[in-house]
């Protein structure tokens, strides 16, 4: 079994650090290792995941399991190990409405975990034909699993009306906002408005020093705090009044607490933009009404599944990686 004691582990095999979030936790409650190779991001899975397994392998000296579960497709995968071979299980890292244009989904590997029907519906669409296993939020289930320890690791600071605004990264779709939104939203947000910000692990590789210049210039305003590098963004959300995003998919994470959302970027087609209000930065100001309760629930309820029966689910996975 390749040095596993069962067929198949999750793997990051880069430094992508927001697909932790997602691999730490599920690999977790299905009790199966994490394997990973960047020491950054197997200090964060060991600092953050309290119960999870991880095996930190030298990229070089890291021979697959059969079933790999993976954020990656099978071309990459293969690309990073060219003279191996394994079966991809794909986990989507977030459900966001973003990559319906690219070619993606149309080889994500023997198998997909999903969410719910939105996903599903999601894949149809791209005519992709694979077997599926229905995940549900895994992630909000893992977080109150641990919300004992997670409420003594992750303490935010304490403020009245706090903002959570988290961009997605500077993509080729360009979906990112925070470069043009920032400054307003600093300046121009009511004076009771705390913003509490958390950029993308890609926007704070690719922009090192421009984000450190940027965070040294507002630090001396009370009002705005950046994040440290935490993966975990269930203990966040429950922190937090209110989200303020673009196409990030923390926006469909943020639905299960029925808070209000507010979107820059806005397409009045997308279904998560229709959950909350549009920000003109031109003109901006935050609406006093919150009319969007039934949309968000109704939205959260199409995305995301109940939560399965681990231990059912397990049995399911054991048994199609044994065929």
């Amino acid at each position: 079994m390749t040095g596993f004691f069962m067929n198949y582990a999750g793997l990051i095999y880069d430094d992508s650090k927001h697909y932790l979030d997602h691999l730490a936790p599920f690999c977790a409650l299905l009790n199966c290792p994490l394997i990973i190779c960047e020491p950054s991001v197997a200090q964060l899975a060991q600092t953050y995941y309290p119960d999870l397994n991880v095996i930190e392998k030298n990229l070089w000296e890291l021979k697959l399991p059969p079933f790999t579960i993976s954020c990656d497709g099978p071309t990459l995968i293969q690309a990073a190990f060219p003279h191996q071979s394994t079966k991809v299980l794909w986990l989507p890292h977030g459900n966001s409405d973003k990559g319906f244009n690219g070619p993606f989904f149309e080889n994500l590997g023997e198998a997909a975990f999903v969410y719910g029907q939105k996903m599903v519906d999601f894949m149809h669409a791209k005519k992709t034909h694979i077997q599926t296993f229905r995940i549900g939020n895994f992630r909000h289930h893992y977080y109150l699993k641990h919300q004992e320890f997670y409420q003594k690791k992750i303490a935010l600071p304490q403020h009245k009306n706090t903002l959570f605004y988290a961009p997605t990264w500077d993509d080729l779709e360009g979906n990112n906002s925070f470069w043009k939104a920032f400054p307003t939203l600093c300046d121009q947000l009511p004076n009771n408005i705390h913003l509490l910000v958390k950029l993308h692990p890609n926007t704070l590789r690719k922009f090192e020093i421009e984000i450190d210049l940027l965070k040294f210039s507002y630090a001396k305003n009370n009002r705005v705090t950046f994040l440290p590098e935490i993966p975990p963004i269930y203990p966040i959300l429950n922190q937090v009044d209110g989200y303020i995003g673009d196409m990030s998919s923390i926006g469909y994470d943020f639905l299960q607490f029925d808070k209000p959302l507010y979107f820059l970027n806005a397409n009045p087609k997308l279904p998560l933009h229709k959950c909350g209000a549009h920000l003109n930065l031109n003109a901006l100001k935050l609406p006093r009404e919150d009319p969007f309760s039934s949309v968000r629930k109704k939205t959260s309820s199409y995305t995301f599944d109940a939560t399965p029966n681990w231990d059912h689910l397990k049995e399911q996975i054991d048994a199609f990686c044994s065929l």
